[in-house]
């Protein structure tokens, strides 16, 4: 939840002062403190009023310390001097509110609001009580009230329907917003958020259609309603609204994405790879390049005479700086070097994605860069140290390096993380039996390779 009381506030005391910009919780005492000396002055109490001025101040005081009890019990002081206060309600909405007795808070908010309507300050902080309640029917109506003081609250009104599953209603959200702003990433994002968890597809698709209708010289536009119609598995509307982008660009290669398809459904291989090498060459999104590459790579497995065609488009690929793990998986065995470069680069770019690490480190040990294979494996035992394929990296690289003794060091700690893998198991036995034996132990070498030859036996 964002904070919108930014970094000043108009201070509802201001309808005594006018607008008051505070900058610091110093600041904010002392504004609530001489609106609670005026409400006092305009009562005439006499002595009264320096009693309540000093346990009101002692209030601000302790909640700026966080000492929130005292802060209460200070302001209840005050508040049997003037029961009505709003500054009072307000203080100890806040105080409250910060022990999560939200209950209470609540309360005392709503008094200061019956006596301040439609406060911008007690208002947020009474939003703020709803939202951290998850009490999201109240959130947002409180966030209709808050609206035309600050337009972000429109996104908080977008997410709060996304809560209650009022999809339309948060379209609507962002549809004002962008229309008085313009658009955002993160207006784009919540509105991506929103088409993945509603299963009614037509709101999507109904935006889509109004996207390509209002700007219907912008080639993306097309390109994406293609992709919904296509995740959709609605193919003839997919074709249809490439037939529109030709029409308006007839050497668009986006509107490839659809043909290919077309051509792959009435199985013309022939047009269809072109219409993948070509689209492949156009400015579509990576997301969109792995989906034409893996539906390119299904073909060829079915269809091996269009391999070399389908090299020639991953080289393109590579050439353009593009790579990620599915281009890697096609290389693997085709080419392995290619399938490193393309790791490394997954694995740079995306430090997490640990099954490409795994990959890249076994690719190394294959191509025989087993230094490689170490300095990889000993990064990610950082991240995931009870990972055992990273120990049997290790010890595989060390011992044909001849390292048998880091080897043996790596290999005892893998097996202690070792569990239900028969298979790797056996490999991790093998791997002692190399290293004993390089280390010239004979009687362990001999015992680990016993066990590795029983537990072959079984699988």
């Amino acid at each position: 939840m964002k904070n919108k009381k930014l970094h000043t506030l108009i201070f509802f005391f201001g309808i005594f002062f006018g607008s008051i910009t505070v900058s610091n919780s110093q600041e904010k005492q002392q504004d609530s403190l001489a609106i609670a000396k005026q409400e006092i002055n305009q009562d005439n109490l006499g002595n009264i009023k320096d009693n309540f001025q000093e346990y009101f101040f002692q209030g601000l005081t302790q909640r700026g310390i966080e000492n929130y009890e005292k802060a209460i019990s200070a302001l209840k002081k005050a508040q049997e001097i003037q029961p009505k206060n709003v500054a009072v309600f307000y203080e100890l909405g806040k105080n409250y509110k910060a022990l999560e007795q939200y209950s209470k808070a609540e309360e005392n908010l709503y008094k200061a609001l019956s006596e301040k309507e439609e406060n911008v300050d007690i208002l947020t902080e009474l939003y703020d009580v709803f939202y951290l309640t998850q009490n999201y029917d109240k959130a947002i109506e409180i966030a209709k009230k808050l609206t035309p003081f600050n337009m972000d609250y429109y996104e908080d009104l977008a997410n709060l329907y996304v809560r209650t599953q009022d999809y339309q209603k948060a379209l609507e959200a962002l549809d004002y917003i962008n229309a008085k702003e313009g658009q955002s990433d993160y207006r784009d994002a919540l509105r991506e958020k929103i088409f993945s968890e509603n299963p009614d597809k037509m709101l999507e698709e109904n935006f889509l259609l109004a996207q390509l209708a209002e700007a219907p010289s912008v080639i993306n536009n097309y390109l994406v309603l293609m992709h919904f119609y296509a995740k959709q598995n609605k193919l003839e509307k997919m074709y249809k609204i490439a037939e529109k982008l030709l029409n308006k660009y007839p050497e668009a290669k986006e509107a490839h994405y659809a043909l290919y398809k077309k051509y792959l459904a009435e199985y013309k291989d022939n047009e269809a790879v072109a219409s993948m090498k070509t689209v492949l060459e156009s400015d579509l999104s990576m997301t969109m390049k792995k989906e034409v590459v893996k539906d390119f790579v299904q073909l060829v497995n079915q269809q091996p005479k269009y391999e070399q065609d389908l090299i020639e488009s991953l080289d393109k690929q590579l050439a353009n700086g593009e790579s990620n793990a599915d281009l890697a998986q096609f290389y693997k065995g085709r080419d392995n070097h290619k399938a490193i470069q393309n790791l490394e680069k997954v694995v740079s770019e995306n430090p997490n994605d640990f099954a490409s690490a795994k990959d890249l480190m076994l690719l190394y040990l294959q191509e025989e860069m087993p230094s490689k294979s170490i300095l990889l494996a000993e990064e990610y035992m950082a991240t995931y140290p009870s990972q055992p394929i990273l120990y049997l990296v290790s010890g595989v690289a060390n011992n044909s390096l001849r390292n048998f003794k880091e080897a043996e060091d790596y290999l005892l700690m893998g097996l202690d993380f070792l569990i239900d893998n028969p298979q790797m198991e056996s490999d991790f036995y093998r791997q002692l039996a190399i290293a004993y034996s390089g280390l010239g132990k004979t009687e362990e070498a001999d015992k680990f390779q016993q066990k590795f030859e029983t537990i072959k036996k079984t699988l």
